[in-house]
């Protein structure tokens, strides 16, 4: 089996196990599903080049713990993402989003006409500047979601590439990602109890401290506190009190669950709505 075959099936198992626990999710992980799977048949045909750091370089980063690079830095393999991009508008034909239907007709509309650079919206997912809209009737939000999604299998392949240069066996003290420096979406407990968070942007996973928050630093256990509920003893969402933020975990100790970090981002979207609901 092919590294894209397994991960697919994991992908597959996890939205069948959470769905069959939580049927709530089972609309918006149907059209996910096929989000995720696009993308990984992507990656498998996927070419990034290695970016070259000097070695004086690197090794200022990893003693100053800065990250590798900046988002705008990451190589984009723009064949095979306008390909994918192009999937994705198929796929969001059937969206339960009426926004989201409409915004992948304009973009496909407009791909076919050639009157949208795919690379512009690769850009502004990049965070490189956007001076103006790039598509008159889709949103900035809509723009971004199709972006982003498009060029996720290059992120992955270019932050697979850069982790080689990282000590993985020891915790990175600080909340960003060792990468990218974006925050972390996820953080996940395993084993003794260890701790790793998952970047929001390129998917990195990297050890941190067990008590420690990843938006302002705090390492006061009396300031860090979470909550779960006895239905999801696998969830929990923790807080601090010093920023007010929080971040959802996933503790693999109390699951047998397949967990996939892209699939629980979006079948934790209950636990947004709970926490926001304590911070109002």
């Amino acid at each position: 089996m092919s590294d894209a075959d397994a991960a697919q099936e994991r992908i597959r198992k996890a939205c069948r196990e959470v769905t069959a626990v939580r049927p709530v999710y089972t609309e918006i992980l149907k059209f996910y599903e096929a989000v995720f799977l696009a993308q990984e048949e992507a990656k498998a045909h996927t070419h990034v080049p290695r970016i070259d750091i000097p070695e004086d370089i690197l090794a200022m980063k990893l003693a100053e713990k800065f990250p590798l690079v900046a988002a705008a830095d990451f190589e984009i393999d723009l064949a095979a993402s306008t390909r994918l991009l192009e999937k994705l508008c198929e796929i969001a034909g059937a969206s339960p989003s009426a926004d989201m239907k409409e915004a992948a007709r304009m973009i496909s509309e407009s791909l076919g006409a050639e009157s949208l650079n795919p690379k512009d919206l690769f850009d502004l997912a990049l965070g490189k500047d956007t001076s103006e809209k790039i598509l008159p009737g889709v949103s900035a939000d809509m723009a971004l979601l199709f972006g982003y999604n498009s060029i996720r299998p290059s992120l992955q392949l270019c932050s697979e590439h850069l982790s080689a240069s990282l000590n993985t066996e020891e915790p990175w003290r600080t909340g960003y990602c060792p990468i990218c420096g974006s925050s972390p979406g996820l953080s996940m407990l395993k084993g003794e109890g260890e701790r790793s968070y998952v970047c929001s942007f390129c998917w990195h996973e990297w050890l941190t401290p067990r008590i420690y928050c990843p938006f302002c630093d705090n390492t006061d256990s009396s300031q860090l506190h979470y909550f779960f509920s006895d239905e999801e003893p696998e969830y929990r969402v923790e807080g601090c009190d010093r920023c007010s933020r929080y971040i959802k975990t996933i503790d693999l100790r109390k699951t047998g669950r397949t967990i996939e970090p892209v699939v629980e981002a979006i079948a934790t979207l209950h636990l947004d709505l709970k926490a926001g609901d304590l911070s109002a």
